[in-house]
């Protein structure tokens, strides 16, 4: 089966600007999308509530179905009648999400405003997308804009396949690539700060030698930087175009959580997120 863009909308103006975010993707990479509208019908799942003198409302069926139309139209009028499909999913919308992800290159989200509420709204949707899903998952925020697209690193597989990544969007896009990592000197550390930087940079510029060969036309710039990763690259995704992270999921289930660092970027970044996880096959 082809592969797709898969992006998740609902009625906010955030699931708009995922889905012209998606839109532009598959525009650049010349593949379709399919567009996941979801709603949970919870008087189904609950017998319980038809008990005598209860009566659920309605669902708005005719009025998701319009969104979800809405949409496959958007991407249809900019990709063809081909490039756009959808699905109204009586479902969870993480779960809804995860069953078309088996067959997509990428998956689409949209976030709220940065603040208490709107992070509880994120972990229920977003968060459990990016830790689960087997394919990166970009989550949106704000209009489309120019800027470096910037990736962390720390020499892990995970962030291998972030660079990659990266590299990739930067040859698509034309942007500029910002390549981060990130360090803390600690006080047991037997060689000189100065002495352990250099050392660093070097590493570094040595790791993205395959990549530079691979992608010439792409402009680098290659930093390490003191401080926690997580700060230092919320600070950058203020003028990025993008900032891709590999997610270190950690817990009792190895890869269904999140590391810290793309936690922090999905609830505080600036700029679009990119949570590239790491498997085995890749």
């Amino acid at each position: 089966m082809k592969k797709y863009i898969l992006v998740g909308v609902d009625d906010s103006p955030e699931s708009r600007l995922a889905l012209h975010w998606a839109v532009d993707a598959a525009k650049a990479r010349g593949t379709a999308v399919r567009v996941v509208r979801a709603y949970l019908n919870e008087a189904s799942r609950w017998p319980a509530l038809g008990v005598e003198g209860y009566v659920s409302p309605p669902m708005p069926l005719d009025k998701f179905q319009d969104e979800l139309d809405e949409a496959v139209r958007y991407a249809r009028d900019r990709l063809g009648y081909d490039g756009g499909s959808g699905w109204l999913a009586d479902s969870d919308p993480s779960n809804a999400i995860l069953v078309e992800a088996g067959q997509a290159e990428m998956v689409v989200v949209g976030t709220r405003s940065r603040n208490k509420v709107s992070a509880a709204v994120l972990g229920s949707v977003a968060t459990a997308v990016a830790a689960k899903a087997l394919c990166p998952v970009v989550v949106v925020r704000g209009e489309r804009r120019s800027g470096p697209v910037v990736v962390g690193t720390d020499g892990s597989a995970d962030s291998e396949d972030a660079i990659a990544f990266a590299f990739e969007e930067a040859a698509r896009t034309g942007e500029p690539l910002e390549v981060v990592h990130c360090w803390q000197p600690q006080a047991e550390h037997a060689l000189s700060i100065d002495s352990t930087e250099e050392l660093l940079q070097n590493w570094l510029a040595e790791s993205l030698e395959p990549y530079r060969d691979k992608y010439p036309t792409v402009k680098v710039r290659a930093s390490v930087v003191e401080g926690r990763a997580s700060v230092r690259l919320i600070e950058r995704s203020e003028s990025a175009s993008l900032v891709v992270v590999g997610s270190r999921g950690r817990g009792g289930v190895t890869g269904l959580l999140l590391g810290s660092v793309s936690q922090s970027l999905l609830h505080h970044a600036d700029s679009p997120v990119a949570v590239v996880r790491h498997h085995q096959e890749s």
